[in-house]
């Protein structure tokens, strides 16, 4: 099939392509994606979505981030399906969802008047941005990929609402005597989609919810933005935790595009906090090197450092602290800010109780509870580093001297 490409204002921009993944109430992060892209002036000329993910698209190709933001701001569970009281609060979710099960899914009525109240049919046709989704026929599994174009006059809310029936948890979508299952029973991630429509690049919004999620093999220019922290529950729609998905989405989305530093934290890329990112990892290196070499044992920190995968390696044992802390992650930091959490946070009778390791007076106990409590003890070589003089570390081993 021939696909229209979409028009540019300058004939050798590339086109732009936003791929936004299903995860039910884990779409209020795309709004703080949304957000971030806008400030930055990356405008797509395509979207496609898969379940969620093309009703937020729908919003974004409308310019709706107002709307999108409110309403996932005051939306919750009972605004989007019908629950029993006695599930309310999702707080029994597999009770819950086995009795969905049984009575073939939830009625959506409730999303349905939000999708009728908000999006426009015709003014999402007369869009610049175009819009693809991805929903499944029930009988046998047929992948449905579609463009507006594709979609009859008046049908577009149907199809949206067929891409977000996510079966069994949510009734299938009736549509002309055929019945439709979510997106992500064929692809959560639909790029192959993109590439078809036109895209020359793209930026994909991955929210790891469930179903199937293909590989990318389009070829193409692909920024990824994920989070490093747990977005919640799919079928858990709070205001509180749209909240800090939506700021987690504006901060993982300025660090993917350049604009940011670190893995779990938004931190400054300036030229001092990286001096001073640099300069904490030399100074950390050096104490765990001092501590290493006279207790063995506590390589175990390491193996926390290397749990926690964090993948800026200057700021990687300090933002694994952090987040063992409690340190919140929806916030702007420098290096040095970033630091000051930590210490506000971190148990220091705790930490001073690892002293004599860092002393060199520490008996065999103090050193296999640190190897025992590595993550921990990666906090107090984080402690240590930061409250710790240049000149009062213990003077580095020199190999050679007794030679």
């Amino acid at each position: 099939m021939a696909w229209n490409r979409p028009v540019n204002h300058s004939v050798n921009a590339p086109v732009r392509a936003l791929v936004l993944a299903g995860g039910g109430a884990r779409g209020s992060y795309q709004v703080g994606v949304w957000r971030a892209l806008t400030e930055l002036g990356w405008r797509p000329g395509i979207i496609t979505g898969t379940s969620v993910g093309s009703l937020n698209g729908a919003m974004f190709a409308l310019d709706l981030y107002e709307t999108a933001r409110d309403m996932w701001l005051t939306i919750r569970s009972q605004d989007v399906m019908e629950l029993p009281e006695k599930y309310a609060d999702l707080s029994d979710l597999d009770a819950f969802l086995r009795d969905v099960v049984r009575q073939g899914g939830m009625d959506v009525s409730t999303l349905e008047e939000i999708v009728e109240r908000v999006l426009d049919e015709d003014a999402l046709r007369a869009s610049p941005i175009r819009l693809g989704l991805v929903t499944v026929e029930q009988r046998g599994l047929k992948a449905r990929e579609l463009t507006l174009d594709e979609i009859p006059a008046g049908k577009v809310k149907d199809y949206l609402m067929a891409s977000a029936a996510c079966f069994p948890a949510l009734r299938a979508r009736e549509i002309d005597g055929v019945k439709f299952l979510d997106g992500g029973y064929s692809d959560n991630m639909p790029t192959g989609l993109a590439k078809r429509m036109g895209a020359d690049e793209l930026v994909c919004v991955d929210l790891e919810g469930v179903g199937i999620t293909r590989p990318n093999l389009t070829g193409l220019p692909t920024v990824m933005v994920r989070s490093y922290w747990e977005l919640g529950d799919i079928l858990h729609f709070d205001p509180d935790t749209a909240r800090r998905n939506i700021e987690l989405g504006y901060y993982d989305t300025r660090r993917a595009m350049g604009y940011l530093r670190g893995c779990a934290y938004a931190v400054s890329c300036d030229a001092q906090s990286c001096a001073d990112a640099a300069a904490f990892h030399a100074k950390f290196e050096r104490v765990q090197k001092q501590v290493r070499e006279k207790y063995p044992v506590t390589l175990t920190a390491d193996a926390a450092l290397l749990l926690a995968n964090m993948k800026d390696a200057d700021l990687a044992p300090l933002e694994a602290a952090a987040e063992d802390v409690g340190v919140s992650p929806t916030g702007y930091y420098t290096t040095h800010t970033l630091c000051d959490a930590f210490l506000a946070k971190c148990d220091q009778a705790r930490m001073q109780s690892f002293a004599p390791l860092f002393e060199g007076s520490a008996d065999a106990a103090r050193a296999a509870l640190a190897a025992l409590l590595p993550n921990t003890f990666l906090q107090a070589l984080v402690w240590h580093t930061l409250t710790t003089p240049e000149a009062e570390l213990l003077p580095e081993v020199n190999q050679n001297e007794d030679l």
